[in-house]
């Protein structure tokens, strides 16, 4: 174990902030036009992004309005495409793996839940526009189309619907470029990882007032677990025109197909039959070969933007988006693994759904002026409806041994294919539809206070129907649920004091209300979360906003938040979803988070935090005790001769403390008999180290190396979830060349 791994991560934490107060300090010492060169390096693109930097200059995803960092009055996190990659990051599992107040849990290798504040995050945004595609299986999102991406950590309930008290994931897509731009990457790594991106725009008609951008990206790799492989695809597309010189028309499509194959559908089995540690490798993946869960993700987009006048414009934004998924599944995780290579059976499966999504929302914003100061307003409706059916099937497992494991010491993936039949006619259907008007304002009530106000006003209705058919495939039944809960308000209150030109302080407060898209084993929906959300904290602005830092507190009580219910198997409603049940009477959490992102002169980007937040129910009992309680986050980029230089240097770290979750061993006399006993199954605290290095051999092309996991180390991911632990990964190095016109 390293010399790093035995400091605490608070004391490690303390040198960071330590070291960047003290370089600000300095900085700030140092004459104004001295200053002013290092600022001249760096550029502001429109939307404020910060050009070679980690962190920007404004984020409205919070609450729509143009709100720089230190304006918002609740916890952002910005990872830029700078920083993206810096770090190789290109699945969206491996980008929250780097953000302060994230864990990413994994329940198996394609059902990823990114957590925060002791809650899984269910709200995606894409440009603003949300995102409703949920379930069991999410699509693991490829960074490579977008410019940066924005985690919003507590209740967001003014922008994406009834409140969510864990945060919300928001992409920014790339736009066209107002000069020809041009480049290509390729990324060869450990595990036979092949990656190759395209990324082409600028103008292309009318004296550039019709511009493109083309982004696409193909990745082959296996993968440290047996039989895994990874075959994706990635493309993006947008014309961007100047209709009028008020009017602005965006067209887009979006295109991604992570195909996978020897998935797994829960976790590695943990206890052997003789009661103790199997001690499975990493690698263990009792997968058939053509195991899979597919996904097809396909959106377009429009968007038209009229500029009325004095600063106001109208934003009128429509997404349609087809999903599709379609394949089986044969995974051991079942049962005790024997030394004689026996004990663990197969679950087995087939799921399909095709679902189509369709959001519109059309907003009016600007600045007034009253009682002498100046303010914003931001207010529009919307509208968001996701279709989904799935079709009858039938498949049969029945052949003697099909389910069982041979010898799990010497798996190969080689199982004969599930047979399928696909009976013709629909097994059920569902829909989600959200509607809601809102409204947000900038109110500057004095010269050092600001306060963020708003509401939105909304109804939230699920509805499914499942069918029955003889044996003919004539329809016999019909059974219809649904569930629809009062329309509601979600309230916004946040207040922002400038102490001076460098720090502030702020306070939030939002009611939750959030319903729930899960169904318990008997198929009936969970009733809505409710509770309340409060947040205060510091807020400082370095360098002109180059360097943001932040530290805040939060509590919230919930009632009736949804897990998975363990007593029945995975995925085991008849629709193939999985069975939650609700177990959060009075659940309260409380926390706090400090970090800092940014930059520190031309030199230096950094991005470090610290999360701290626990759960417990109305008797005082720790909750999701999966989650850790502690997170910490570092990365840092050093260029030496700054952003125009050859050579930079980057790395990072990331701690947790210990997760813990009950099972349930084989007993002394197991074989005999077959009893069971309780036992905890545990994974103490542990560090993961990452490094990285890049070299520009001439202004078109550079190389990189990332090495992730630097020592190897051993960890669990997850632990407990039916009677299993999850590896996490070990180290793995990639190469990337950089081409750029």
């Amino acid at each position: 174990m390293s010399r790093l791994q035995h400091v605490p991560a608070p004391s490690l934490l303390a040198a960071v902030v330590t070291l960047l107060l003290a370089s600000a300090n300095a900085h700030a010492d140092v004459p104004a036009d001295s200053s002013a060169r290092t600022l001249d390096a760096v550029q502001v693109t429109a939307d404020g992004e910060i050009k070679n930097g980690y962190t920007v200059k404004q984020a409205n995803t919070a609450t729509r309005l143009n709100l720089s960092l230190r304006e918002t009055p609740q916890s952002v996190t910005v990872v830029t495409r700078q920083r993206l990659d810096d770090m190789g990051l290109f699945a969206l599992s491996d980008v929250m793996g780097q953000v302060t107040g994230v864990h990413v849990s994994v329940t198996d290798s394609e059902r990823i839940n990114y957590v925060s504040r002791g809650y899984n995050i269910t709200n995606f945004q894409v440009d603003g526009m949300l995102n409703t595609f949920g379930g069991s299986i999410k699509t693991n999102t490829d960074s490579v189309i977008y410019e940066r991406i924005e985690v919003i950590r507590g209740a967001t309930g003014l922008t994406t619907g009834a409140g969510d008290p864990s945060g919300t994931i928001s992409f920014v897509r790339k736009r066209p470029t107002d000069t020809f731009q041009m480049g290509a990457n390729l990324t060869v790594g450990r595990w036979g990882n092949q990656r190759l991106e395209a990324d082409l725009g600028g103008p292309v008609a009318l004296d550039g007032r019709v511009r493109a951008r083309v982004v696409a990206a193909k990745q082959q790799s296996d993968s440290f677990r047996d039989v895994y492989q990874l075959d994706k695809d990635v493309f993006y597309g947008i014309v961007q025109a100047d209709v009028t010189d008020s009017t602005l028309l965006e067209v887009g499509h979006e295109y991604q197909s992570p195909h996978t194959s020897g998935v797994t559908w829960g976790v590695v089995p943990y206890w052997g039959a003789d009661g103790r540690p199997a001690n499975l490798p990493r690698s263990t993946n009792l997968s058939a070969s053509w195991s899979a869960w597919p996904i097809v993700e396909k959106t377009s987009f429009v968007r038209l933007e009229q500029q009325l006048g004095n600063g106001w414009s109208a934003k009128a934004n429509f997404t349609h988006a087809d999903r599709d998924t379609d394949g089986s599944v044969w995974y051991g995780a079942s049962g005790y693994p024997r030394a004689d290579g026996t004990g663990v059976n197969a679950y087995i499966s087939h799921f399909n759904e095709k679902s189509t999504m369709d959001v519109f929302d059309l907003n009016v914003s600007g600045p007034f002026t009253l009682f002498g100061s100046d303010h914003e307003l931001v207010f529009g409706l919307g509208q968001s409806v996701r279709e989904g059916e799935s079709e009858a099937i039938d498949f049969d497992d029945s052949a003697p041994g099909y389910a069982q494991v041979p010898d799990w010491r010497h798996w190969t993936g080689d199982v004969p294919r599930l047979p399928v039949t696909r009976m013709g006619y629909l097994a059920s259907e569902n829909e989600l539809r959200q509607r809601a008007a809102y409204v947000a304002a900038r109110l500057q009530l004095a010269d050092p206070l600001l306060a963020v106000v708003g509401a939105r006003y909304g109804s939230w209705e699920t509805r499914s129907w499942r069918y029955t058919h003889d044996d003919a495939g004539n329809l016999t039944g019909t059974t219809r649920t649904g569930y629809k809960p009062d329309d509601s308000l979600t309230p916004y209150l946040g207040l922002v004091y400038d102490f001076n030109s460098t720090f502030s302080g702020y306070a939030s407060y939002t009611d939750i209300f959030q319903p729930q898209d899960y169904r318990d084993r008997n198929g009936d929906y969970l009733e809505p979360v409710v509770g309340n959300m409060w947040e205060a904290g510091l807020k400082a602005e370095f360098f002109d906003g180059l360097l943001n830092a932040s530290a805040a507190v939060f509590e919230g009580e919930q009632d009736n938040v949804a897990e998975i219910d363990d007593s029945v198997p995975p995925s085991s409603l008849p629709d193939g979803s999985q069975a939650y049940r609700s177990t959060g009477k009075g659940n309260k959490v409380k926390g706090w988070e400090v970090e800092t992102q940014g930059s520190i002169g031309e030199h230096w980007n950094v991005s470090a935090g610290f999360a701290h937040t626990t759960i417990r129910n109305r008797a005082g009992v720790l909750q999701k005790t999966t989650t850790p309680q502690d997170t910490f986050r570092l990365n840092a980029s050093w260029r030496p001769s700054g952003i125009d230089g050859r050579f930079w240097l980057g790395g990072g770290a990331t701690w947790q403390s210990g997760i813990w979750n009950n099972s349930t061993r084989p007993g002394a006399d197991y074989l005999a008999t077959g009893a069971t006993e309780s036992a905890r199954i545990e994974q103490d605290a542990f560090f993961l180290l990452n490094l990285s290095a890049g070299y520009r051999f001439n202004p078109n092309f550079s190389a990189q190396l990332n090495i992730n996991n630097l020592l190897d180390k051993e960890y669990y991911n997850n632990v407990g979830f039916y009677q299993g632990v999850y590896w996490g990964e070990p180290r793995n190095v990639t190469m990337t060349l950089r081409w750029k016109l």
